[in-house]
């Protein structure tokens, strides 16, 4: 495919580009530094897909970029970047960089202040290019002069639809390892095949995962279980050994048929019960929801599974989720129970009642419900029209009553109806 029909992809994708990013880019051009959108925006734009976010290169250093584009701000010691902010969003702002010299290696480790300021090595587009990971993430577009820069061979890299790390893969899988997680996330998300040396490092530098830190591996989790079809990258990552690197808890579930079918089952229902997937809560309640259940069966004991070592070992140390997040988690799967008892619900006073529509694990107790088939559509259509009795209609509609008192029969289904606080997630 000629570098032309590329072009012509970018120019029926402009709608696509978001006007505030071309905003940034004219604003450096109009002082005669380059700009242009790079890494996935690109990528993302030439395979069809609306990208989430964008973002430019340019080859003015970052305190000409703050000066030059209004509200940006520099962030980062070690390695300075611009944020450049648009109401809610952030526009990420890089100057051009190139790999540093082994003369200027040896000064930033016998100069404290050197590496102090940041190594920052900048360089020209073509070096800059040659640093990225992938072919496909190193394209260079310029929505105003519709100018597109390749130097890595990505453009034929999208055309064959092949995912290749730029370099020697033994060597830049050794760098950073978090590349594995990366390469498979990517395959799966464009619909690309690993091209095969690049498949053959990855299975032979598996273990080097274990050198990388819990927050980094954590974001790429969670970015897996955002895919559109994370089932097919759950098995790649079993097939080229990374659960049995650094997830031990899934290895041992996906080598049983049974329970994983019965966990895929369950997470493929996430999408229609509304999980929201940029809430690190929801979507890890889910997960760990459906993994319960698929492990233990229905009716397993939350309190007693989850006080166990091993599943808190899971949660922390492999998976990465933290403690409010595990506490807000098991108070919302505890909740699903006392959602499946109408009749209590209907005995206690209103305030007992707007307590518990009110809860803040309630919207997340009524997903997880829906999503295991322990509440119907019409146990939701129940809930959402006390929802509106209770919390939303005005009190004078509703013979509210501030005196009211509950009767001792009222004082035992409430007890039973309240969760019980989870084991606290063991440092």
């Amino acid at each position: 495919m000629s570098i032309q029909k590329f072009k012509d992809i970018l120019r029926k994708a402009h709608a696509d580009i978001d006007p505030q990013a071309i905003g940034i880019i004219k604003k450096l051009k109009d002082h005669r530094f380059d700009g242009y959108l790079v890494g996935g925006g690109v990528r993302d734009l030439l395979v069809g897909l609306k990208p989430k976010d964008f973002d430019i290169a340019t080859n003015a250093l970052p305190n000409e970029v703050k000066k030059k584009v209004p509200y940006c701000f520099i962030i980062g010691r070690r390695f300075k970047l611009v944020h450049a902010k648009r109401g809610e969003k952030i526009f990420e702002v890089a100057t051009y960089r190139r790999e540093a010299t082994q003369e200027e290696l040896n000064s930033v480790e016998a100069d404290p202040a050197i590496s102090a300021s940041g190594d920052n090595f900048f360089g020209n587009l073509k070096e800059d290019s040659f640093r990225r990971d992938f072919t496909v993430n190193a394209l260079f577009y310029d929505p105003l002069s519709e100018d597109l820069v390749d130097y890595c061979g990505g453009l034929d890299d999208i055309a064959s639809r092949t995912l290749r790390v730029i370099g020697d893969p033994h060597v830049r899988l050794k760098e950073d390892p978090i590349r594995i997680l990366r390469a498979i996330r990517l395959s799966q998300k464009l619909s690309f095949k690993i091209e095969t040396e690049l498949r053959k490092s990855i299975l032979e530098n598996i273990e080097e995962l274990k050198k990388t830190v819990l927050p980094r591996r954590r974001e790429e989790w969670l970015k897996f279980f955002r895919l559109y079809n994370p089932e097919l990258a759950l098995w790649e990552m079993h097939d080229l050994g990374v659960f049995k690197a650094v997830i031990p808890g899934f290895e041992a579930l996906f080598t049983d048929s049974a329970k994983v079918e019965e966990f895929l089952s369950l997470l493929r229902r996430m999408e229609v019960v509304d999980i929201n997937t940029h809430d690190p809560i929801e979507l890890f309640g889910a997960v760990l929801y459906a993994l319960l259940i698929a492990v233990h069966g229905y009716n397993f004991n939350i309190n007693e599974e989850t006080d166990k070592n091993q599943f808190q070992i899971f949660c922390k140390d492999e998976l990465g989720v933290f403690k409010a997040e595990m506490i807000a988690i098991v108070l919302s799967m505890q909740l699903v129970h006392v959602l499946t008892k109408h009749d209590q619900y209907l005995k206690k006073g209103e305030r007992r009642k707007r307590a518990l529509l009110a809860n803040h694990h309630f919207d997340l107790a009524l997903k997880l419900g829906l999503m295991s088939g322990e509440l119907t559509s019409q146990d939701f259509v129940f809930w959402m029209r006390e929802k509106e009795e209770v919390l939303y209609r005005p009190r004078s509609d509703r013979n509210y009553d501030l005196n009211e008192e509950d009767s001792a029969e009222e004082e035992e289904v409430e007890s039973q109806a309240t969760p019980t606080p989870p084991a606290v997630i063991k440092p």
